[in-house]
């Protein structure tokens, strides 16, 4: 398994603009709306109002740990080679399906999965989430989504009916 981006892009972790925007409108949202509800709380409750110091770390504490997702969105490759491509090809159908992506392209010899999002978060869908799957002989290359790619190489290597190429 292969990052595709070189290693000084890689700490670049925003692969484009609506990325980077739907990232921080998401998580600058979440941030603020428990900050206003600790608020809230806290005031309901009769002690006050929360201290800058705590808003500014929550800030950054929420912001840090948001980069992860992205971070698991970065395109991988990974090869390997089969005596039974078309069964492995369907191992990968189901394996991405039990983690929400959906055939959303497919010619011969290629599949292009996306991540399923519900129609009121389309703003959030990241095109760089999607999956190929590529068959050439019995060669298959599965390139996209670090955190899907990794769990396909997870399973794979666990049934012990492909090696890598």
């Amino acid at each position: 398994m292969q990052c595709l981006l070189p290693r000084w892009r890689q700490v670049l972790i925003f692969q484009s603009l609506r990325q980077l925007v739907s990232h921080s409108a998401g998580t600058l949202g979440a941030v603020t709306a428990g900050l206003l509800v600790f608020n809230g709380l806290l005031r309901l409750f009769g002690y006050g109002t929360l201290h800058a110091d705590v808003i500014v770390g929550t800030l950054i504490g929420g912001l840090a740990g948001s980069l992860r997702a992205p971070f698991e969105v970065l395109p991988f490759q990974w090869r390997l080679t089969t005596a039974y491509p078309a069964v492995a090809a369907a191992k990968a159908k189901g394996i991405l399906a039990g983690i929400q992506y959906h055939p959303a392209e497919h010619s011969i010899g290629r599949t292009l999965y996306r991540l399923a999002v519900p129609g009121y978060l389309a703003w959030l869908e990241w095109r760089e989430s999607a999956v190929e799957v590529r068959i050439e002989g019995h060669d298959i290359t599965i390139t996209g989504a670090r955190i899907a790619v990794r769990r396909l190489h997870r399973v794979f290597q666990d049934m012990d009916i492909a090696r890598e190429g």
